[in-house]
């Protein structure tokens, strides 16, 4: 039964994401040569492992991990969350992306968080925006929680993280691997100052109008999060992720506001955020977005995941050469393949990996 919906979902997401045909030159249009990748291949790329005690603003356990206080609570299941904030650190031996079955999945009789709907003013749009705000069972206001924005790909809207599972995802976590509670935000990234549908545009202009919602991001959501909400606020506690156009999004918003956000998980990312060296079409009106992904002295992300279907269409170059700039550039990152297409099935899945090594 499990299985059964989790099929249906990826068949409703499926169903908007393949719509349009032009997402194929927008992700994997490339000259850059493709790998062959056998099913659930993997590569871990660390060349230069990230300092775990730069910057960090808790105390360290006896492994050199940056920790916070503890947090210690017992839900109604029994489980003792009694456990220290990891910060800065993930296992780079754990190469192990299976998802579990059921994984984005409300477990009979497990406890799960409320997903509350909000609105926020728009300075791009001059208009009022809604985003979902999904909150961890249990949640206290007198506690404070980490955060993760979520960002979807074309034709989706600030509803489509609910449909994956996002939220059972992030609680099962919890409960499986004893992670610290996080307050997950979902938003439409679509920003159109002339108020039009995604429809209206060509690729190029709809890439430019998700480009557009940093100011947005910046500016008006996080603040509107980190002012109604008890949130923990630094790099070391947000993070960022999103599929497709959504995964390019989450890759520039993080390495342009390291600052801001300390974790990113893009999942089979649309191209150019960067000068990979491959020789891509650009789509958007910035050109590349960013000059480099890591300035000369700056801060590069405490994790960054990366995955890609291995039978994709449309972003598996785009993935592949963003892990190759990054190799060559000494940036510590995860990119690994996992069967399937640009689909639903690949982006639960690098979701899933992403939040289990984070906080």
């Amino acid at each position: 039964m499990r299985r059964n919906n989790i099929r249906k979902t990826e068949a409703l997401i499926m169903a908007f994401a393949l719509s349009a045909s032009l997402l194929l030159t927008g992700c994997g249009n490339s000259t850059g040569s493709k790998n062959t990748a056998s099913n659930n291949a993997s590569i871990v790329s660390s060349s230069n492992s990230v300092d775990n005690n730069n910057g960090s603003s808790g105390n360290q356990n006896t492994n050199g991990d940056s920790v916070n206080e503890n947090n210690s609570t017992t839900d109604e299941a029994g489980i003792n969350h009694d456990y220290p904030v990891m910060l800065f650190s993930y296992d780079k031996n754990d190469t192990n992306y299976e998802e579990p079955e059921a994984f984005n999945s409300e477990y009979l009789g497990g406890n799960y968080g409320e997903i509350e709907k909000i609105e926020y003013y728009s300075p791009t749009t001059n208009a009022t925006r809604n985003a979902n705000v999904y909150l961890p069972y249990g949640y206290d206001k007198s506690k404070s929680y980490p955060v993760v924005y979520l960002l979807h790909g074309m034709s989706g809207t600030y509803e489509d993280y609910r449909v994956l599972g996002a939220r059972p995802t992030a609680q099962n976590i919890v409960y499986e691997y004893n992670r610290n509670d996080m307050i997950l935000v979902s938003f439409t990234v679509f920003t159109d100052v002339d108020r039009k549908q995604e429809s209206d545009y060509g690729f190029s202009d709809l890439t430019a109008r998700y480009d557009a919602c940093e100011n947005d991001v910046i500016n008006a959501l996080i603040p509107y999060i980190n002012s109604h909400y008890s949130t923990k606020i630094g790099r070391e506690y947000t993070g960022i992720a999103g599929y497709s156009l959504g995964g390019r999004e989450a890759l520039y918003l993080c390495f342009a506001h390291p600052d801001i956000f300390g974790y990113v998980g893009a999942f089979e990312p649309v191209g150019g955020v960067v000068n990979t060296g491959s020789g891509e079409t650009l789509y958007g009106n910035r050109g590349y977005l960013l000059p480099e992904l890591v300035k000369e002295g700056g801060e590069a992300p405490l994790l960054t995941l990366i995955v890609t279907g291995d039978e994709d269409p449309y972003c598996r170059v785009s993935s592949e050469n963003y892990s190759r700039y990054m190799t060559e550039h000494s940036i510590d990152h995860i990119f690994y393949y996992r069967h399937g297409g640009h689909e639903a099935g690949v982006w639960n899945n690098g979701l899933y990996n992403f939040l289990r090594r984070i906080f």
